[in-house]
This record gives C-alpha cells, sequence and structure tokens, in this order.
C-alpha cells in the first residue's frame, strides 16, 4: 500500500512524494491514520523560503535540503510493533510526525502522547507549539507579580503570553502590529501594545504602573527586535530569545546588556532538555500537561486557528504563506477530506 507525504525537496519548491506503508510496522513503531496536521508558519515558512539561519551556516544543526516538513499531527493508531508497550491500535495520538496520510513513527525517537476525549482534533495539534512556548517559561520563570512583555503574537508568542499569566505574571503584555492577533491576545486577558499605532516604551511604561518591565520574551525571530527588547526591559531584568532568529545582529553589548545587567537567555525548545531546565518535568511529562491543560480550559486556542484546508490542497498554501506570511496564523491540513 502506498502513502503520500510532503517533501522540500529544494528551496521554493513542495511536492508528493509517494512511500510504501509496509505490511507490519517495526518493533518499536506504530502506524498512524493522519486526521490532520498543524504547518508551523515559523520553522516550516523559512525552510520553505531559505530564510532559516542554517543555511547561512558551515554546520547547520540539522540537513536542511531535502525537508519532510510538519511536527504536530494528530491521527489514530492503525497497528502497533511488537515492542510498543505504550500504546494500543485505535488510540487517538499527538505525534511529532511530518505531513503525510500515513506516517510510520518509531517510538523510541518521536514524542507521542495520547489525546483527552475533550480535545479535538485541529486544537490538539496547538499542544506542540504550546510546549515550544514554554521553553520561555522553564529559562525565565517569574516570581508572582513580575511584569513579561511578549513581541510577536504568532502562536509560539500567544502561548507564551498566556503561559506566563498561568505562572503569575502581572501585567503580561503583547506586542504586534497586526490588530486580529493583538484582539485573540486580549480575549485572554494580555494587555495589549500596538507596535505601528502607540509609543512602545511609552505605553509598556504605562501598563507596568511606572515601571520598566522585568522579562521581555523575543518570539518574533527577526533580528531587529533583539536591540529594542534589550532597551525595554528593566536593569537587572531578563530578554528571552524564543523566536529562532532569522539572521543577524549587530548590538551595543556595554549600553544594552553589560552596563544594565539584563541577562540574555536563548530558548530554543531542545534547552527545555538540559539539567539546569528540566527538574521534573520532561518533554513527554510537559506535552501531557500542556494537553490537560488545554483540555482543562486554563490554555485557550481561541481565534488561533485562521485556515483549514484539504490536504490536497497542501502545494499550494505554502507559496501562498511565503507571499502573504501576516494573513495566516494557525494553519491546519485536512487528511481525513483530503
Amino acid at each position: 500500500m502506498q502513502y503520500k507525504r510532503l517533501l522540500f525537496s529544494e528551496v521554493g519548491r513542495v511536492e508528493w512524494e509517494d512511500c510504501q506503508l509496509p505490511i507490519e510496522p517495526g518493533p518499536h513503531e506504530i502506524i498512524i491514520q493522519a486526521f490532520c496536521s498543524l504547518i508551523s508558519i515559523g520553522t516550516e515558512l523559512a525552510l520553505y523560503s531559505g530564510a532559516h539561519i542554517g543555511f547561512t551556516l558551515p554546520d547547520p544543526p540539522f540537513p536542511m535540503m531535502p525537508h519532510y516538513p510538519g511536527y504536530a499531527l494528530v491521527g489514530r493508531i492503525q497497528a502497533v510493533g511488537s515492542q510498543v508497550t505504550d500504546f494500543l491500535p485505535g488510540q487517538r495520538v499527538l505525534a511529532e510526525a511530518p505531513h503525510g496520510e500515513m506516517p510510520v513513527v518509531d517510538c523510541r525517537y518521536t514524542t507521542v502522547i495520547p489525546l483527552p476525549d475533550a480535545l479535538n482534533d485541529k486544537e490538539s495539534t496547538l499542544i506542540r507549539l504550546a510546549y515550544i512556548a514554554l521553553s520561555a517559561v522553564r529559562v525565565a520563570p517569574v516570581r508572582l507579580g513580575e511584569s513579561v512583555v511578549v513581541y510577536g503574537l504568532g502562536l509560539v508568542g500567544q502561548f507564551a503570553a498566556q503561559l506566563y499569566r498561568l505562572n503569575g505574571a502581572s501585567p503580561v503584555i503583547a506586542i504586534d502590529m497586526i490588530p486580529e492577533r493583538l484582539h485573540i491576545a486580549r480575549q485572554q486577558g494580555i494587555h495589549t501594545v500596538h507596535a505601528g499605532e502607540q509609543d512602545v516604551p511609552a505605553a509598556v511604561y504605562e501598563l507596568c504602573h511606572g515601571e520598566d518591565p522585568d522579562v521581555v520574551i523575543e518570539a518574533t525571530g527577526s533580528p531587529a527586535v533583539i536591540p529594542l527588547a534589550l532597551d525595554l526591559v528593566t536593569r537587572g531584568g531578563r530578554v528571552v530569545l524564543l523566536g529562532s532568529t532569522r539572521g543577524r545582529v549587530e548590538l551595543d553589548v556595554y549600553s544594552l546588556i553589560h552596563r544594565k545587567g539584563v541577562r540574555l537567555l536563548g530558548a530554543h525548545e531542545s534547552v527545555q532538555q538540559l539539567p539546569a531546565y528540566a527538574s521534573r518535568w520532561h518533554k513527554l511529562q510537559a506535552m501531557q500537561q500542556l494537553a490537560a491543560w488545554f483540555a482543562e480550559g486554563r490554555l485557550s486556542s481561541v481565534g488561533l486557528i485562521t485556515h483549514t484546508l484539504p490536504a490536497s490542497q497542501a502545494l499550494s498554501i505554502y507559496p501562498a504563506l511565503a507571499a502573504h506570511p501576516q494573513a495566516y496564523l494557525g494553519v491546519i491540513l485536512d487528511w481525513i477530506h483530503a
């Protein structure tokens, strides 16, 4: 039996690849019938367009091309290998699997979690993006009542703001230029600043009751925002690089970091597994906790999924995303009605 999956064969080119489904899974593998998968308009789009910083590095963090995009797929397990003990056929799961009709996943190397019945398929894909946002909270936890500013309200920024609010930060302020994204954040009790219409430092200072913010999260991936974040944060504060920076930046280190006593913290999702941050939550437990928070309503997906399209239209969505990225937020590929 053959199935299809998406492939970036080169920069700016996405195509279908036909794969042969094994008669039965390997000892540690499961076979999943895909229901839906989430397109990451950060990492995936950066790879598709060639904007990912890895293309400029002599030793990139992973092979850049060809690339199988996608890492948030929801479906039902069809078969399990002889050594798989944590899953059964028929279970609905979220897997860090690429976009495809019937992915074969090795459970030793891929995170897979069962899903609560209270979560629908589309909402469940967002758990993966919430885990990325959790990186900021893990590297820069807050004391009750500390102020937090989040630059950028893509999915990761939206969840970073929600997670900091859950952790007791007050106020939590989000900055963006897209009115629809600011509206979504306000629905979750987040204060907002429109970067194109307001004086950002003055607005943040007022919302922080006459003080500079304790923590500033850079969630846009734009190098130009890093100096702004460092300038905005209070003396002795923390700036967290949550977005994967798409390029290089020149900094006045003396004025913005050294003299202010600012801590500049990297928050790529992989750092959550470093001994300094792992504590009692490893990746599997963290994603299960996030799933529970979605099911309980403590994390919200309201307004975050803006586009759903049949998977058969996947080849056309990437050029559209590259041309107009601000028009999209959560983009779902529907494999059932493909």
